[in-house]
């Protein structure tokens, strides 16, 4: 099973244009292509905060707003961060799962061709 990502300190301004900041989140490793797909789609989002506004950047989130919204896009984050790794948990117990019927399936296939053979065996 994969780490999950976690946040791993404040947002850290490092531009400023007009009223609006450059924020970067710092994560606690890189994501990967699956993370980066489930966090992209969370199920809850507002106009102001959202998934698509937010650049991944090695090992942390990139995004601009004015400073009084901050906050908000941190509760938002940290619930789409939270969301993902659910979400990619579900999907490696499910792959775990399908594995598993598939090898219980083909054991099952094999003992039914020794036991036909076995029958046959004194044709």
């Amino acid at each position: 099973m994969a780490e999950e990502i976690k946040r791993v300190g404040p947002p850290k301004a490092s531009d400023l244009k007009g009223e609006e900041f450059t924020w970067s989140v710092p994560l606690s490793q890189p994501p990967s292509r699956d993370w980066t797909r489930l966090f992209s789609e969370p199920a809850e989002t507002s106009v102001m905060c959202h998934p698509k506004r937010i650049g991944m950047m090695h090992q942390a989130l990139v995004f601009k707003c004015e400073e009084q919204h901050v906050r908000t896009w941190m509760e938002h984050i940290d619930k789409w961060i939270g969301g993902a790794n659910a979400a990619l948990a579900d999907q490696e117990e499910a792959e775990k799962r399908r594995r598993a019927e598939q090898l219980q399936h083909e054991e099952e296939k094999q003992r039914r061709i020794q036991e036909a053979n076995e029958k046959v065996k004194g044709l």
